[in-house]
């Protein structure tokens, strides 16, 4: 009896002496970085430095947008880039106006034709293997400068064209008034805002330092240049409804280097319901403002403005 008790306990501790070796050993193996964690880390690496979308496949992207002039009239060419071998279809305020292809690395181009007196809102639509279809967040608008009484110098002025992306600062193209507001290095680009208040000031400089944004005497935030003299600020909640001055200041070690002021208006939200594809344009010798809605619901407004040099486009009273 003895002997079969001293059997039963040594049994017993080889057991607890196994399920100790076990317990430590997932332990150890928890605390190290399982191939799956790193197929993980490899992709996430990737998808910074291949700029791949929540979809996993590259977003459609426009790199360069351009107007040109034809024999029988004006067109624009866009290049960009999307997922190789992509049916890329080019819509104009939602409605199909051409279909691609991108090549074997992903490159495309498209030149399409413009009427000099409509307003253009390009989106693309791309459909990949396995059925799948991605709508890029980019739009690219062509506005022209509205026609008055002297129609044919309305038509020579340059049209507005933008780069905009919900969330994201617009890059212009051309703008109408030749040039954006500018004191010395510092120049701002276009204010982006939405109907809560959230806004993007976007800019460029030739030097380095802060750049400080300021809603009429208040100082609101500041940022630092970044690569390639580009600055920008977005602020969520921030800009009240009405009209004031922004101003962006350069600053250096010893004190404002320069300093740029627009008058703005923060347009007060569109109490219409009804789904548009046209965006709304307030136009203003000085001033546009460009409001879209967003396919997820809302609105962003783009404002440019006039070089304090500048000649007053000729507009509709």
């Amino acid at each position: 009896m003895k002997a079969r008790l001293t059997w039963m306990i040594a049994i017993g501790l080889a057991l607890a002496l196994m399920l100790l070796i076990a317990v430590q050993a997932t332990s150890f193996l928890s605390d190290m970085p399982t191939l799956s964690d790193d197929m993980a880390s490899t992709s996430e690496s990737k998808s910074d430095e291949n700029i791949v979308d929540s979809t996993g496949v590259m977003p459609v992207i426009f790199r360069t947008v351009s107007e040109y002039g034809t024999p029988s009239g004006l067109s624009l060419r866009l290049n960009g880039t999307s997922e190789p071998n992509a049916v890329l279809i080019m819509l104009n305020k939602n409605e199909r106006l051409r279909q691609i292809k991108a090549d074997e690395k992903g490159n495309w181009r498209l030149d399409v034709n413009v009427d000099p007196t409509e307003t253009m809102v390009l989106e693309v639509v791309m459909f990949v293997e396995g059925g799948l279809n991605v709508r890029a967040d980019e739009t690219v608008f062509r506005v022209p400068v509205p026609t008055s009484d002297d129609e044919e110098m309305s038509q020579d002025k340059t049209a507005l064209i933008m780069v905009t992306a919900p969330g994201g600062p617009t890059r212009i193209i051309q703008t109408p008034f030749g040039g954006s507001p500018t004191d010395g290095p510092l120049s701002m680009g276009p204010i982006d805002y939405d109907d809560t208040g959230g806004v993007i000031f976007s800019g460029t400089t030739e030097e380095e330092g802060r750049v400080r944004i300021y809603a009429g005497a208040s100082a609101i935030g500041e940022t630092r240049v970044g690569a390639g003299g580009r600055w920008n600020f977005i602020a969520g909640n921030m800009l009240p409804l009405g009209e004031y001055d922004i101003a962006a200041e350069l600053i250096k070690e010893d004190g404002v280097k320069a300093r740029v002021s627009v008058p703005f208006e923060r347009l007060a939200p569109s109490e219409s319901d009804k789904v548009s594809n046209e965006p709304d344009i307030k136009y203003e010798p000085f001033r546009w403002q460009i409001r879209r809605q967003l396919l997820g619901g809302g609105a962003q407004y783009t404002a440019i403005f006039a070089p304090q040099e500048a000649d007053a486009l000729i507009v509709e009273n």
